[in-house]
């Protein structure tokens, strides 16, 4: 019987080990998730001004064409 409630205990510690493992991996990987939005927000933002800026630099080709 003790052998019994003696192996219960390692596996109750190594599970409660384990739950916390993956709560530290859970914290982690929410913080990489909130990154990678804050990345792909900052991202997505230059790419829209990437586009305005070509917009203004074929707009002024057409008319720099036009005049010509």
């Amino acid at each position: 019987m003790e052998e019994l409630i003696d192996r219960l205990e390692k596996s109750m510690k190594r599970l409660a080990q384990e739950n916390e493992l993956l709560k530290q991996e859970n914290i982690s990987l929410r913080q990489s998730r909130i990154l990678l939005v804050r990345e792909k927000e900052l991202l997505l933002a230059k790419n829209k001004l990437a586009v305005v800026q070509i917009e203004k630099m074929v707009s002024r080709l057409k008319s720099i064409e036009k005049s010509s």
